[in-house]
């Protein structure tokens, strides 16, 4: 009963336990206290400070210094009122995240009906897609967002981290994980490696597909989200790279960059949230999976 929001067993038990006898709660009783839980005092001392945190115990009135447990019914409803404000502010961002992605897939979508080809390349196949990408020669900045099925975590040489050379010559370079990706072997070390040699990189709970943004002109995506092998397209239209960039400003904005983080007692995690995100869309078990890429 609102584990999510950090409230144990342990904290439940001994909450029932002061409302059946107010007066353990008194310090005169500490040690009354102690002998009923069968807990040493600093344990007992660890458990009231919880429920004071939860707002279960409130100082009596006569300004005694000691504390009495509040009516359950009034305390539920306020945990209630919590959880239901952290469900509504997910809501809120689910459909600020599906508004955006339908602004840019009708931008896109509009973009394909147009007659200027000139604007998009069609990279049929793996092979052809990473022979164009080693033809951009980025001067300004280059922004990737890393799908989990689309990157193997190399070992941290300069050898094997192709961008260094771009890095070298001042390329503002920002690099989006999803947050599985931390417990591949070796990531960790990948990511602090790119913060050697002058990149940004940062992890959020889940990516939605391969992409990269050359200098905010060009911007190359997986041309199916679930198979990187089917190639790439490319894309050089304004109103598309300047959705794109958008999508990647709001991502990195909300992304963790310290990678070492965990949630608060009670707080969602990032992955969580998204779980909690696909469900409301709808999507299969294999499809959260893939998305947060979890097996």
């Amino acid at each position: 009963m609102f584990e999510s929001l950090g409230l144990s067993q342990e904290i439940l038990d001994l909450y029932r336990l002061l409302l059946q006898q107010p007066e353990l709660a008194r310090q005169s009783h500490l040690r009354e206290l102690c002998a009923t839980l069968h807990l040493p005092e600093i344990e007992v001392e660890n458990r009231l400070d919880q429920l004071r945190g939860f707002g279960f115990l409130a100082s009596r009135w006569d300004n005694s210094g000691e504390e009495y447990p509040l009516d359950p019914a009034v305390m539920f409803e306020r945990l209630a009122a919590k959880r239901q404000s952290m469900i509504g502010e997910l809501t809120q961002e689910l459909e600020a995240d599906r508004i955006r992605a339908g602004e840019f897939i009708s931008a896109y979508n509009r973009f394909l009906t147009q007659d200027l080809v000139r604007d998009v390349e069609v990279l049929e196949g793996v092979d052809k897609a990473n022979l164009r990408m080693q033809n951009f020669h980025p001067t300004k900045s280059l922004w990737a967002l890393i799908a989990p099925a689309a990157h193997q975590v190399p070992s941290v040489s300069r050898e094997n981290f192709s961008d260094h050379r771009i890095m070298a010559r001042g390329v503002e370079c920002r690099y989006l994980f999803a947050e599985s990706h931390l417990k591949t072997r070796g990531m960790r070390d990948y990511l602090h490696y790119i913060a050697e040699l002058g990149g940004l990189a940062r992890v959020v709970p889940a990516v939605p597909f391969r992409m990269v943004i050359f200098d905010g002109e060009s911007v190359a995506l997986s041309i199916d989200p679930d198979n990187s092998k089917v190639g790439a397209v490319v894309h050089h239209s304004k109103a598309v790279v300047r959705m794109a960039v958008e999508m990647y400003e709001h991502y990195w904005r909300h992304a963790d960059r310290s990678f070492e983080r965990t949630p608060e007692p009670g707080e969602l995690s990032g992955q969580e949230a998204e779980f909690l995100r696909f469900l409301v869309q709808g999507a299969t078990d294999e499809q959260v999976a893939r998305k947060l890429g979890v097996s």
